[in-house]
Protein backbone atom coordinates (compact mmCIF):
# COMPACT_ATOMS: atom_id res chain seq x y z
CA UNK A 1 0.00 0.00 0.00
CA UNK A 2 0.97 3.13 -0.20
CA UNK A 3 0.05 6.55 1.79
CA UNK A 4 2.37 8.99 2.22
CA UNK A 5 0.45 11.98 2.40
CA UNK A 6 -3.56 12.06 1.91
CA UNK A 7 -4.95 12.32 -1.48
CA UNK A 8 -8.56 12.09 -3.33
CA UNK A 9 -9.78 8.80 -4.10
CA UNK A 10 -10.11 8.96 -8.06
CA UNK A 11 -13.67 7.07 -7.94
CA UNK A 12 -15.43 8.64 -5.25
CA UNK A 13 -13.99 11.89 -5.17
CA UNK A 14 -13.30 11.13 -0.99
CA UNK A 15 -9.77 11.79 1.07
CA UNK A 16 -7.40 8.65 0.84
CA UNK A 17 -4.95 7.74 2.90
CA UNK A 18 -3.89 4.24 2.02
CA UNK A 19 -5.03 2.66 -0.65
CA UNK A 20 -4.40 0.89 -3.66
CA UNK A 21 -1.80 2.64 -6.36
CA UNK A 22 -2.42 1.99 -10.38
CA UNK A 23 0.59 1.30 -12.07
CA UNK A 24 -1.13 2.61 -15.18
CA UNK A 25 -2.60 6.17 -14.18
CA UNK A 26 -0.88 6.55 -11.08
CA UNK A 27 -4.20 6.90 -9.11
CA UNK A 28 -5.28 5.74 -5.73
CA UNK A 29 -8.22 3.85 -5.05
CA UNK A 30 -9.89 2.55 -2.12
CA UNK A 31 -9.43 -0.77 -1.17
CA UNK A 32 -12.92 -2.96 -0.98
CA UNK A 33 -14.80 -0.90 -2.34
CA UNK A 34 -13.64 1.48 -4.96
CA UNK A 35 -10.65 -0.44 -6.10
CA UNK A 36 -12.90 -4.15 -6.67
CA UNK A 37 -10.42 -5.55 -4.45
CA UNK A 38 -10.33 -6.42 -0.78
CA UNK A 39 -7.64 -5.79 1.56
CA UNK A 40 -6.80 -9.12 1.97
CA UNK A 41 -6.70 -10.05 -1.89
CA UNK A 42 -4.27 -6.01 -2.04
CA UNK A 43 -1.69 -8.10 0.60
CA UNK A 44 -1.62 -11.41 -0.92
CA UNK A 45 -0.46 -9.84 -4.37
CA UNK A 46 2.76 -9.23 -2.16
CA UNK A 47 5.16 -7.66 -5.18
CA UNK A 48 2.92 -7.94 -7.98
CA UNK A 49 1.03 -4.74 -6.32
CA UNK A 50 3.81 -2.97 -8.29
CA UNK A 51 1.93 -3.95 -11.40
CA UNK A 52 -2.03 -3.53 -10.37
CA UNK A 53 -4.01 -1.77 -12.18
CA UNK A 54 -7.40 -0.40 -11.56
CA UNK A 55 -10.73 -1.53 -13.57
CA UNK A 56 -11.01 1.72 -15.49
CA UNK A 57 -7.44 1.17 -17.09
CA UNK A 58 -8.28 -2.52 -17.21
CA UNK A 59 -11.44 -2.08 -19.83
CA UNK A 60 -10.80 -2.37 -23.36
CA UNK A 61 -12.96 0.17 -25.26
CA UNK A 62 -15.04 -1.27 -28.29
CA UNK A 63 -14.23 1.31 -31.66
CA UNK A 64 -17.75 2.04 -31.74
CA UNK A 65 -18.23 3.24 -28.46
CA UNK A 66 -17.95 6.98 -28.02
CA UNK A 67 -14.96 7.76 -25.43
CA UNK A 68 -17.01 10.46 -23.68
CA UNK A 69 -19.61 8.00 -22.64
CA UNK A 70 -18.91 6.69 -18.69
CA UNK A 71 -18.27 3.27 -18.27
CA UNK A 72 -19.20 0.58 -15.45
CA UNK A 73 -17.03 -1.50 -13.35
CA UNK A 74 -16.34 -4.47 -15.51
CA UNK A 75 -16.92 -6.51 -12.02
CA UNK A 76 -17.37 -6.41 -8.44
CA UNK A 77 -15.11 -6.23 -5.66
CA UNK A 78 -15.95 -10.07 -4.71
CA UNK A 79 -15.57 -11.19 -8.35
CA UNK A 80 -11.88 -9.94 -8.46
CA UNK A 81 -11.68 -11.63 -5.32
CA UNK A 82 -12.52 -14.83 -6.55
CA UNK A 83 -10.86 -14.73 -9.39
CA UNK A 84 -7.77 -13.79 -8.09
CA UNK A 85 -7.91 -16.71 -5.03
CA UNK A 86 -8.12 -19.07 -8.41
CA UNK A 87 -5.06 -17.22 -9.70
CA UNK A 88 -3.55 -17.88 -6.58
CA UNK A 89 -4.48 -21.15 -6.24
CA UNK A 90 -3.42 -22.56 -9.34
CA UNK A 91 -0.03 -21.72 -8.56
CA UNK A 92 -0.17 -23.23 -5.79
CA UNK A 93 -1.31 -26.16 -7.40
CA UNK A 94 1.29 -25.97 -9.97
CA UNK A 95 3.95 -25.74 -7.02
CA UNK A 96 2.71 -28.69 -5.05
CA UNK A 97 2.86 -30.99 -8.29
CA UNK A 98 6.32 -29.91 -8.76
CA UNK A 99 7.05 -30.98 -5.01
CA UNK A 100 5.17 -33.93 -5.23
CA UNK A 101 7.23 -34.87 -8.32
CA UNK A 102 10.18 -33.68 -6.92
CA UNK A 103 9.71 -35.48 -3.53
CA UNK A 104 9.36 -38.57 -6.17
CA UNK A 105 12.27 -37.99 -7.86
CA UNK A 106 14.06 -37.68 -4.36
CA UNK A 107 12.06 -41.13 -3.15
CA UNK A 108 13.16 -42.77 -6.21
CA UNK A 109 17.20 -41.32 -5.86
CA UNK A 110 17.28 -42.27 -1.97
CA UNK A 111 15.99 -45.95 -3.19
CA UNK A 112 18.54 -46.22 -5.80
CA UNK A 113 21.51 -44.80 -2.82
CA UNK A 114 20.06 -47.30 -0.25
CA UNK A 115 20.46 -50.25 -3.28
CA UNK A 116 23.88 -48.64 -4.29
CA UNK A 117 24.74 -48.77 -0.27
CA UNK A 118 23.44 -52.44 0.24
CA UNK A 119 25.41 -53.48 -3.38
CA UNK A 120 28.86 -51.91 -2.06
CA UNK A 121 28.29 -52.86 1.34
CA UNK A 122 28.15 -56.81 -0.82
CA UNK A 123 30.95 -55.84 -3.00
CA UNK A 124 32.77 -54.88 0.47
CA UNK A 125 31.51 -58.29 2.47
CA UNK A 126 32.65 -60.26 -0.84
CA UNK A 127 36.21 -58.22 -0.87
CA UNK A 128 36.72 -58.66 2.41
CA UNK A 129 35.87 -62.90 1.92
CA UNK A 130 38.55 -63.04 -1.09
CA UNK A 131 41.19 -60.99 1.11
CA UNK A 132 40.71 -63.82 3.75
CA UNK A 133 40.92 -66.38 0.64
CA UNK A 134 44.13 -64.46 -0.79
CA UNK A 135 45.79 -64.67 3.12
CA UNK A 136 44.78 -68.30 3.49
CA UNK A 137 46.02 -69.28 -0.26
CA UNK A 138 49.59 -67.11 1.00
CA UNK A 139 49.69 -69.31 3.83
CA UNK A 140 49.25 -72.54 1.93
CA UNK A 141 51.42 -71.39 -0.32
CA UNK A 142 54.14 -70.78 1.64
CA UNK A 143 53.82 -74.06 3.68
CA UNK A 144 54.33 -75.91 0.16
CA UNK A 145 57.32 -73.81 -0.64
CA UNK A 146 58.39 -74.92 2.69
CA UNK A 147 57.24 -78.73 2.18
CA UNK A 148 58.68 -78.66 -1.32
CA UNK A 149 62.10 -77.86 0.00
CA UNK A 150 61.65 -80.14 2.79
CA UNK A 151 61.11 -82.66 0.45
CA UNK A 152 64.49 -81.96 -1.58
CA UNK A 153 66.35 -82.05 1.68
CA UNK A 154 64.47 -85.55 1.84
CA UNK A 155 65.26 -86.43 -1.58
CA UNK A 156 69.16 -85.33 -0.52
CA UNK A 157 68.99 -87.56 2.47
CA UNK A 158 67.61 -90.42 0.91
CA UNK A 159 69.83 -90.28 -2.26
CA UNK A 160 72.62 -90.04 0.86
CA UNK A 161 71.71 -92.69 2.84
CA UNK A 162 71.04 -95.16 -0.55
CA UNK A 163 75.04 -94.31 -0.95
CA UNK A 164 75.69 -95.04 2.22
CA UNK A 165 73.57 -98.59 2.20
CA UNK A 166 75.14 -99.39 -1.56
CA UNK A 167 78.87 -98.60 -0.50
CA UNK A 168 78.46 -100.98 2.96
CA UNK A 169 76.57 -103.59 0.61
CA UNK A 170 80.07 -103.51 -1.77
CA UNK A 171 82.41 -103.72 0.82
CA UNK A 172 80.65 -106.75 1.99
CA UNK A 173 81.71 -108.21 -1.32
CA UNK A 174 85.19 -106.49 -1.31
CA UNK A 175 86.49 -110.28 -1.33
CA UNK A 176 84.35 -111.54 -3.86
CA UNK A 177 84.67 -112.54 -7.79
CA UNK A 178 82.39 -113.88 -10.80
CA UNK A 179 83.25 -116.14 -13.59
CA UNK A 180 81.00 -115.72 -15.82
CA UNK A 181 80.09 -117.92 -19.36
CA UNK A 182 81.22 -121.09 -17.95
CA UNK A 183 78.89 -124.12 -18.95
CA UNK A 184 76.49 -125.60 -16.38
CA UNK A 185 76.17 -129.28 -15.39
CA UNK A 186 74.71 -131.38 -13.25
CA UNK A 187 77.31 -132.88 -10.30
CA UNK A 188 80.15 -130.03 -11.22
CA UNK A 189 82.69 -129.65 -9.57
CA UNK A 190 82.86 -125.76 -9.19
CA UNK A 191 85.94 -126.03 -6.65
CA UNK A 192 88.18 -127.99 -8.96
CA UNK A 193 86.38 -125.99 -12.67
CA UNK A 194 87.91 -122.48 -10.35
CA UNK A 195 91.53 -124.38 -9.30
CA UNK A 196 91.92 -125.03 -12.79
CA UNK A 197 90.75 -121.69 -13.74
CA UNK A 198 93.59 -120.31 -12.05
CA UNK A 199 96.20 -122.77 -12.64
CA UNK A 200 95.44 -121.87 -16.33
CA UNK A 201 95.68 -118.01 -15.33
CA UNK A 202 98.93 -118.18 -13.61
CA UNK A 203 97.49 -117.59 -10.04
CA UNK A 204 98.31 -119.92 -6.96
CA UNK A 205 95.44 -120.71 -5.70
CA UNK A 206 94.54 -123.79 -2.61
CA UNK A 207 91.27 -124.86 -1.47
CA UNK A 208 92.43 -122.78 1.99
CA UNK A 209 92.23 -119.27 0.20
CA UNK A 210 88.34 -119.89 -0.84
CA UNK A 211 85.26 -119.50 1.81
CA UNK A 212 82.68 -120.49 -0.39
CA UNK A 213 81.52 -121.06 -4.34
CA UNK A 214 78.31 -121.08 -5.45
CA UNK A 215 76.59 -120.36 -8.86
CA UNK A 216 74.41 -117.34 -8.56
CA UNK A 217 70.53 -116.51 -10.48
CA UNK A 218 68.05 -118.40 -11.76
CA UNK A 219 69.26 -121.71 -13.58
CA UNK A 220 68.97 -121.21 -17.11
CA UNK A 221 68.77 -124.20 -20.23
CA UNK A 222 72.12 -124.97 -21.69
CA UNK A 223 72.77 -124.50 -25.14
CA UNK A 224 73.59 -127.29 -27.79
CA UNK A 225 76.98 -127.52 -29.24
CA UNK A 226 75.75 -127.01 -32.54
CA UNK A 227 73.12 -123.51 -31.16
CA UNK A 228 73.43 -120.53 -33.16
CA UNK A 229 75.41 -117.38 -31.64
CA UNK A 230 72.07 -115.32 -30.68
CA UNK A 231 70.78 -118.73 -29.07
CA UNK A 232 73.71 -119.13 -27.05
CA UNK A 233 73.75 -115.45 -26.06
CA UNK A 234 70.05 -115.81 -24.78
CA UNK A 235 71.08 -119.17 -22.73
CA UNK A 236 74.40 -118.04 -20.97
CA UNK A 237 74.93 -120.16 -17.95
CA UNK A 238 74.70 -118.57 -14.53
CA UNK A 239 77.41 -116.79 -13.47
CA UNK A 240 79.78 -118.38 -10.83
CA UNK A 241 80.34 -116.13 -7.47
CA UNK A 242 83.89 -117.32 -5.18
CA UNK A 243 84.49 -115.55 -1.96
CA UNK A 244 88.01 -115.24 -0.78
CA UNK A 245 89.38 -115.49 2.81
CA UNK A 246 91.26 -112.24 1.66
CA UNK A 247 90.83 -109.74 -0.56
CA UNK A 248 94.51 -109.72 -1.82
CA UNK A 249 94.22 -113.59 -3.30
CA UNK A 250 91.07 -112.10 -4.99
CA UNK A 251 92.77 -109.31 -6.47
CA UNK A 252 95.54 -111.30 -7.65
CA UNK A 253 93.23 -113.94 -9.48
CA UNK A 254 91.08 -110.78 -10.95
CA UNK A 255 94.55 -109.18 -11.95
CA UNK A 256 95.91 -112.33 -14.01
CA UNK A 257 92.66 -112.84 -15.84
CA UNK A 258 92.45 -109.07 -17.19
CA UNK A 259 96.72 -109.19 -17.68
CA UNK A 260 96.39 -112.66 -20.24
CA UNK A 261 97.00 -112.06 -23.67
CA UNK A 262 94.48 -114.72 -24.50
CA UNK A 263 91.07 -115.18 -23.14
CA UNK A 264 90.20 -118.56 -21.66
CA UNK A 265 87.52 -120.47 -22.70
CA UNK A 266 85.61 -123.72 -21.01
CA UNK A 267 87.69 -125.74 -22.99
CA UNK A 268 90.61 -124.84 -21.07
CA UNK A 269 88.88 -125.57 -17.82
CA UNK A 270 88.03 -128.97 -19.24
CA UNK A 271 84.26 -127.92 -19.20
CA UNK A 272 82.25 -129.34 -22.14
CA UNK A 273 79.25 -127.23 -24.25
CA UNK A 274 79.72 -124.58 -26.81
CA UNK A 275 82.96 -122.29 -26.63
CA UNK A 276 82.73 -119.43 -24.52
CA UNK A 277 85.65 -117.00 -23.80
CA UNK A 278 85.50 -116.95 -20.10
CA UNK A 279 85.42 -113.47 -18.04
CA UNK A 280 86.68 -112.53 -14.20
CA UNK A 281 85.29 -109.67 -13.06
CA UNK A 282 84.96 -107.79 -9.57
CA UNK A 283 81.52 -108.82 -7.87
CA UNK A 284 79.08 -105.70 -7.78
CA UNK A 285 75.74 -104.76 -6.25
CA UNK A 286 72.72 -104.77 -8.33
CA UNK A 287 72.83 -100.84 -8.18
CA UNK A 288 76.56 -101.17 -9.12
CA UNK A 289 76.61 -103.14 -11.83
CA UNK A 290 73.30 -101.59 -13.63
CA UNK A 291 75.32 -98.24 -13.37
CA UNK A 292 78.57 -99.91 -14.61
CA UNK A 293 76.84 -101.05 -17.47
CA UNK A 294 74.83 -98.30 -18.52
CA UNK A 295 78.39 -96.41 -17.95
CA UNK A 296 80.06 -98.33 -20.53
CA UNK A 297 77.36 -98.12 -22.78
CA UNK A 298 77.50 -94.52 -22.77
CA UNK A 299 81.66 -94.14 -22.78
CA UNK A 300 81.51 -95.46 -25.80
CA UNK A 301 78.84 -92.75 -27.31
CA UNK A 302 81.31 -90.47 -26.06
CA UNK A 303 84.29 -91.43 -27.27
CA UNK A 304 85.69 -92.03 -24.05
CA UNK A 305 89.02 -94.83 -24.61
CA UNK A 306 88.86 -96.81 -21.21
CA UNK A 307 85.48 -97.93 -18.57
CA UNK A 308 86.56 -99.88 -15.52
CA UNK A 309 85.86 -100.86 -11.98
CA UNK A 310 88.04 -100.93 -9.22
CA UNK A 311 87.23 -102.18 -5.95
CA UNK A 312 83.56 -101.60 -6.34
CA UNK A 313 84.16 -98.00 -7.73
CA UNK A 314 83.36 -96.99 -11.33
CA UNK A 315 86.29 -94.98 -13.33
CA UNK A 316 86.50 -93.40 -17.12
CA UNK A 317 88.57 -92.21 -18.85
CA UNK A 318 88.80 -90.24 -22.01
CA UNK A 319 91.90 -91.43 -23.45
CA UNK A 320 95.36 -91.78 -21.95
CA UNK A 321 96.94 -88.86 -20.21
CA UNK A 322 93.85 -87.85 -19.28
CA UNK A 323 92.48 -87.67 -15.36
CA UNK A 324 89.87 -90.52 -14.42
CA UNK A 325 86.51 -89.31 -13.45
CA UNK A 326 84.96 -91.32 -10.71
CA UNK A 327 81.18 -92.10 -10.97
CA UNK A 328 79.40 -93.08 -7.78
CA UNK A 329 75.53 -92.59 -8.54
CA UNK A 330 72.94 -92.14 -11.94
CA UNK A 331 73.58 -87.97 -11.32
CA UNK A 332 77.37 -88.55 -11.92
CA UNK A 333 76.60 -90.15 -14.83
CA UNK A 334 74.00 -87.85 -16.27
CA UNK A 335 76.42 -84.87 -15.13
CA UNK A 336 79.86 -86.52 -16.90
CA UNK A 337 78.29 -88.39 -19.71
CA UNK A 338 74.63 -87.30 -20.52
CA UNK A 339 72.56 -89.91 -22.51
CA UNK A 340 72.28 -89.76 -26.18
CA UNK A 341 69.27 -90.33 -27.80
CA UNK A 342 69.85 -91.86 -31.04
CA UNK A 343 67.41 -90.94 -34.50
CA UNK A 344 64.74 -93.26 -35.37
CA UNK A 345 65.50 -94.18 -38.48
Amino acid sequence: MNGSKAVICKHCNDNISDGALCSACKNLYHLNTCANITETGWNRLGSRQAGWKCPQCKITKSPSISHSLPTALPSTPTQQVVHEDRASTGEINALASEVRLLTQQITSLKTKLEEATISLSRCNERLEELGGFMVSADQRLKKLESREIQVLELQATVTELKLNLNTQAQNQLKNELELSRIPEHANENLHHVVLVAARKAGVSLADQDIDWISRVGPRRPSATPTASDSDIASRLPRTIVVRMLRRSKRDEFIKAFRTRRSKLTNKDLEVDGPTLKIFCNERLTKENRMLFREARVRSKQHGYAHCWCHHGNIFVRQREGKPSKQIQTRDDLDRLLPCITEPHA
